[in-house]
């Protein structure tokens, strides 16, 4: 703690050498220092990766959606207080509309009574129209007193000035108890002032109505402004699932299938902050590397085994040439008269044997040997040659006639060696199993003009039901007897062809025979695609 102090003392303008020595405000200043960096260094549950310092970038999968949920929410809180204020001012509007429509039917029934008095006289058409003006005067002062209308302070002025000269008037004329008006000047008077309460309450009522109609455009373009806004968050939140969460799903989507066929390639992944989905893809590719991990193992599993198969053939063809080299030497040792001539000729033979041991030794050590991922150019024909030769004796020793239909001059084609003769040597080894009463392998290979070379293994054994055909690439799917296959090895095969671009299928009748058919693309073809 006195350490932690002591070194961020001097960022605060502290010279503290000896740690609490000067003790006091200044060890209180950098407790509180430190205090506020641990808070502004602990990371936030929402998704922010800092209290004092963050942005949309810095923000998680979970952190952004609940933010444009918080923004949403608000947005549709606020846009619910708009809509309810405009109703309400809808309402306030309208009701101040009616007034001044009231205001200014009353001035006319004023002008009405006061045509009929002044035409006709009578008590009777004054009384109304002294009734009529009280009522808008009424009108008017209830008007004048909203805080809205009295917004219009010039007209509501001239129409109170006239309401004040129109009532002199009628208050001499009730006072002279006459009920008849006979001076020209006086009518033309009564006239003038009613026509203008007309005009002024009628630009009134004129305001009042725009104002209503304002009042519903905005009740309608601030719900419309709010609506887009949603919209807006929506389509951010329809972005956002589909890079962060579609995409990706796509993508394991497809990476699940490529797994599916032997291609064990990792997503790529490249997200600056790390959202849930982003982790699941971590794993993902976690996984993909434990699972190949898994498959090399497997691999190598069934190359052991293949070797466990292969050790008894091996076994019977080293022992003729070294036979051969003890009799050679035998009579080497025993000959004493032999010439020189011949002693050249015996060790010319030794020495062929010699090689032709060594090169069975090579071949099974070549494919015994732990696999490794380097790539190169193999030549398919001196790779079935060599995986025949590992096979030769257990073709011999199961009384098997072998065919070779292979092309001169095959492309080359990019690729594992060691991966592509286990898959030869498989399918070899499954066709002699599946004659045990002997009959003809036929090994056929050719390219074609698509620049694949397609390799053939025929057999004339028992074939495989129609029923077994969908399964015979799953793993541990075996049609064999307990304890002499592992339902590995067509299995392990399918997903080497897979890594080299390739296929592999088959064709059996049962009772006749079966056709695996590997078909790879050429050294050519691989560095084009």
């Amino acid at each position: 703690m006195r350490a932690e102090i002591s070194a961020i003392l001097p960022d605060y303008g502290v010279d503290n050498p000896n740690g609490f020595r000067y003790g006091g405000s200044r060890a209180l200043v950098a407790a509180i220092a430190l205090q506020f960096r641990t808070r502004t260094e602990t990371p936030n549950p929402c998704g922010f990766q800092s209290t004092m310092k963050w942005s949309w970038s810095n923000l998680n999968l979970q952190g952004k959606f609940r933010l444009l949920a918080w923004a949403g929410l608000v947005i549709w809180l606020f846009n619910f207080s708009i809509i309810f204020f405009q109703i309400n001012h809808i309402n306030q509007t309208t009701l101040r509309l009616e007034r001044f429509e009231d205001l200014y039917n009353s001035i006319l029934e004023i002008r009405r009574y006061e045509k009929n008095f002044l035409l006709y006289k009578g008590r009777d058409n004054l009384d109304e129209t002294i009734s009529f003006f009280q009522l808008a005067r009424e009108l008017y002062a209830g008007i004048s007193a909203d805080e809205e209308t009295a917004r219009n302070q010039d007209l509501l002025r001239r129409l109170s000035g006239a309401f004040q000269e129109y009532s002199s008037v009628l208050d001499l004329e009730q006072s002279a108890g006459t009920h008849s008006i006979t001076s020209e000047e006086t009518q033309e008077k009564i006239r003038s002032i009613g026509k203008r309460m007309v005009d002024l309450s009628h630009e009134l009522l004129g305001l009042s109505r725009s104002n209503v109609a304002d009042t519903a455009r905005d009740a309608v373009r601030w719900p419309l402004l709010i609506t887009g806004l949603i919209l807006v968050l929506f389509a951010v939140g329809a972005v956002l699932v589909n890079r962060k969460i579609i995409n990706p799903l796509v993508e394991l989507e497809h990476a699940t299938e490529k797994i599916g066929r032997g291609d064990f390639g990792p997503i790529r992944h490249s997200a600056r902050i790390e959202s849930e989905v982003d982790r699941l893809v971590i794993a993902f590719n976690r996984m993909v590397e434990e699972l190949e991990a898994r498959q090399e193992q497997i691999i190598h599993s069934r190359k052991i085994a293949s070797l466990g198969t292969l050790v008894s053939g091996v076994a019977h063809e080293l022992n003729n040439p070294i036979n051969n080299i003890i009799l050679t030497i035998d009579a080497l040792v025993g000959g004493r008269n032999v010439s020189e001539d011949r002693r050249a000729a015996l060790l010319q033979d030794i020495l062929a044997q010699a090689i032709r041991a060594s090169g069975i030794v090579k071949n099974l050590l070549d494919f015994s040997r732990a696999e490794t991922s380097t790539i190169q150019d193999v030549d398919l024909t001196q790779l079935l040659k060599d995986t025949l030769q590992i096979a030769g004796n257990q073709i011999t020793l199961g009384n098997i006639e072998l065919r070779r239909e292979i092309e001169p001059g095959l492309p080359v084609v990019l690729g594992n060696r060691q991966g592509l003769q286990q898959v030869f040597l498989n399918l070899v080894i499954n066709a002699v199993q599946a004659m045990p009463g002997g009959g003809q392998l036929t090994v056929r290979a050719a390219a074609d003009e698509n620049q694949r070379v397609a390799v053939a293994v025929e057999d004339t054994g028992t074939g495989i039901s129609a029923d077994h055909l969908p399964h015979i690439f799953d793993p541990f799917f075996t049609t064999k007897e307990v304890g002499q296959g592992t339902g590995l090895g067509l299995s392990v095969s399918y997903g080497i062809i897979k890594k080299h671009g390739g296929r592999i299928t088959v064709n059996s009748i049962p009772g006749k025979g079966s056709t695996f058919t590997v078909v790879i693309p050429t050294r050519e073809e691989t560095i084009d695609g």
